[in-house]
């Protein structure tokens, strides 16, 4: 479909198309599209293109056009229609969100010649960095997104803008890029120190940390201390299954079969919250 001159247009020509296959039951049209039911297949693009607008004028700020993101994440809805399964337990506009942002992400980044990151992003990035190194010293391990946060005491928005910059951050391949609006701003300008971990390890870091205390927490106590004593989740250190048999009173073969069932049991949550 051919890209409005407003939001407000795009929306209405999206609703319009999605209010013409309500008389489709959803069931049956993922039923259709799996056995490659073309017309199918198209209601269900009709019906979630509303979820492109939004990611694609987030990522507006890195200098290509609107129409073109847009494209690129159509591209993405499209991809998942094709490879989503109904059956599986999860929710399809989540699934859509991922390919949508890959999509777009990868336009973003074979243009990454022409990036230009408003500059006071690049400070807030600047804070982040030193902040998260001194609180990484401080803590022994990685601080949380909500513990950078509440530091920093940064708005949620800006929060977000410093974490869309670092998940582009790989796709600059050269420290001599421009990455300023005025082009004065070079990607070597913002680290400073060799010895510093580069934005985007230290954004997935704490991001990583987040995501594994929520999924951690669905874990009983007992799983849960065992997994942290034996790989030294939250303190960094670990200890032996013979070490933690002892302080729990139980024996090391025991440890084993409870560590073994907890990452099981890890692996399955991580994958019902889309971690893996």
């Amino acid at each position: 479909m051919k890209l409005g001159s407003s939001a407000g247009q795009y929306f209405k020509e999206v609703g319009d198309l999605a209010a013409r296959n309500q008389v489709f039951n959803p069931k049956e049209l993922w039923e259709k599209a799996r056995k490659g039911n073309k017309k199918a297949e198209i209601a269900l693009i009709e019906n979630n293109l509303r979820l492109v607008f939004p990611i694609a004028k987030k990522y507006q700020k890195y200098g290509i056009e609107l129409s073109d993101l847009i494209e690129e994440g159509n591209l993405g809805l499209i991809h998942a229609i094709k490879k989503f399964n109904p059956r599986r337990n999860t929710k399809f506009s989540t699934y859509a969100v991922y390919w949508i942002k890959q999509f777009i992400r990868k336009a973003v980044e074979e243009n990454s010649k022409d990036i230009r990151i408003p500059t006071y992003i690049w400070e807030n990035l600047r804070k982040w960095i030193k902040q998260w190194e001194s609180l990484h010293a401080q803590f022994g391990r990685y601080p949380t997104v909500t513990e950078m946060t509440h530091k920093l005491n940064l708005s949620a928005k800006q929060i977000q803008n410093i974490i869309e910059t670092i998940e582009m951050f790989h796709s600059i391949k050269s420290l001599e890029t421009p990455i300023d609006e005025n082009g004065e701003l070079f990607v070597k300008d913002v680290i400073t120190d060799k010895s510093l971990k580069t934005p985007d390890s230290v954004i997935t870091s704490s991001k990583l940390h987040d995501d594994m205390l929520k999924a951690l927490n669905k874990l009983n106590a007992r799983e849960r201390s065992i997994l942290n004593m034996r790989y030294g989740l939250m303190d960094r250190q670990s200890f032996t299954l013979e070490e933690i048999g002892k302080k729990l009173k139980i024996s090391k073969e025991r440890v084993r079969q409870l560590e073994k069932r907890a990452l099981y049991q890890l692996k399955w949550i991580a994958h019902k919250m889309n971690l893996v």
